[in-house]
């Protein structure tokens, strides 16, 4: 029986089209089916569970969304350039990447499949399909990105050069302290000395006091418990080992011409006079070139690839004839295109 024209359109279902990418289209349920993925990608990474609320869920969704359109966008043209090229999945690499799937989830029979391929809400065909995208999509980046990207030795070592902070072995010190602690709540002067002048003289005279007991020959450790009031006093004032860039650097300025052994003067801060023994000090030193020559080359590759990826992008973005449906969506991703343009600036190297 041949339908009449009204009860066949009642047994067509319309795609709603939000944008067409050189004629190929991109539907609402395309980009609902991204939405899904990343809830399932949330939920295994264990950011959402069942005490998620509703509008948790919508926020998510509404802050991912930008970024959805934009992949879903790339993915598309990387696609169409893929087949331009003659690029297409045959039988046999299909096959093996469903024995390899099959192998790896332990799963031995043609129903386990399908119960799997079900309980993700795909068929074969479906699977297929994104199997073919994700090779398309891989090949392009190798093709027209990752093989054009290469980094001699030299550059290299002028990577190293140019960044050794990056390669830096902090110095450590290690070191004794005594504290002559000011009350905390006394008042005191622009320059953070007690008011009271005779209680500030006091406790200068004790800090004095007590060097002049280390340089007389008392161990450092005996005047510690005798006047300190430091936390360190229940170790014997011991401190650190510490790295260099964890010291104040009035402390540092202090002890950059002490040997192990020397004690500093007595120095004003703002919780009463220190002093310190210097124990142990190491010197700064730099991580070698040929330690690190395989960091700094995964480095740069990884920067110089994002660098052409997306100027390759770009060639795409201005060959493409893009047809939005909705006037709010190509808002959405033109703001998110534009806020990666201007986070993807290329370094010197």
């Amino acid at each position: 029986m041949v339908l009449d024209g009204a009860a066949a359109a009642q047994n067509i279902v319309l795609e709603q089209i939000l944008v067409k990418v050189n004629g190929a289209i991109i539907t609402k349920t395309e980009l609902e089916e991204r939405q899904v993925q990343l809830l399932r990608r949330q939920r295994d990474q264990g950011n959402l569970d069942e005490n998620t609320t509703d509008a948790e869920l919508d926020d998510l969704l509404s802050q991912a969304m930008p970024q959805l359109i934009v992949d879903a966008i790339d993915e598309l043209l990387l696609v169409q350039h893929g087949r331009e090229l003659g690029m297409e999945m045959d039988d046999e690499r299909f096959a093996d990447i469903v024995e390899n799937v099959k192998t790896q989830n332990n799963i031995e029979s043609d129903e386990q499949w399908e119960e799997v391929l079900a309980a993700e809400g795909m068929t074969v065909a479906d699977l297929r399909r994104a199997m073919e995208r994700q090779f398309i999509v891989s090949n392009v980046q190798r093709i027209e990105v990752t093989n054009k990207v290469a980094m001699t030795d030299t550059e290299a070592r002028e990577y190293y050069n140019a960044n050794p902070d990056e390669f830096r072995i902090p110095g450590q010190i290690t070191l004794r302290e005594i504290l002559i602690a000011a009350p905390d709540d006394a008042p005191t002067n622009a320059a953070g000395l007690l008011l009271d002048t005779a209680a500030e003289a006091a406790l200068e005279g004790k800090a004095k006091d007590a060097r002049a007991s280390v340089v007389a020959g008392e161990p450092f450790s005996a005047v510690v418990a005798r006047v300190s009031d430091a936390p360190s006093k229940a170790n014997s004032g011991l401190v650190g080992p510490l790295n260099d860039d964890e010291l104040a650097p009035a402390v540092m300025e202090l002890l950059k011409d002490l040997a192990p052994g020397d004690v500093t003067e007595p120095i004003r801060t703002a919780i009463g006079y220190q002093m310190f023994k210097l124990e142990s000090a190491t010197p700064v030193s730099f991580q070698p070139f040929e330690d690190v020559r395989s960091e700094i080359a995964d480095r740069v590759f990884s920067e110089r690839r994002q660098v052409a990826f997306n100027g390759f992008m770009e060639e795409l973005y201005t060959d493409a004839i893009i047809e939005w449906k909705s006037d709010d969506l190509r808002e959405v991703y033109e703001t998110r295109l534009a806020a990666i343009r201007a986070a993807a600036a290329p370094t010197n190297f």
